[in-house]
């Protein structure tokens, strides 16, 4: 079944606790997020 933003882009440009599971919930719903990072990476990846 395909979800309600099927089709639907979504850029993210992210640095906090809160976005990422926001648009961990947009993934959910069928839209593909599309990631940008620092070159040094995400510094809440260490949490």
């Amino acid at each position: 079944m395909p979800g309600a933003l099927e089709g639907t882009i979504v850029i993210s440009l992210e640095q906090a606790v809160a976005a990422p599971l926001a648009t961990s919930r947009l993934a959910d719903a069928g839209a593909r997020v599309i990631k940008l990072e620092r070159p040094e990476g995400d510094f809440a990846r260490g949490y």
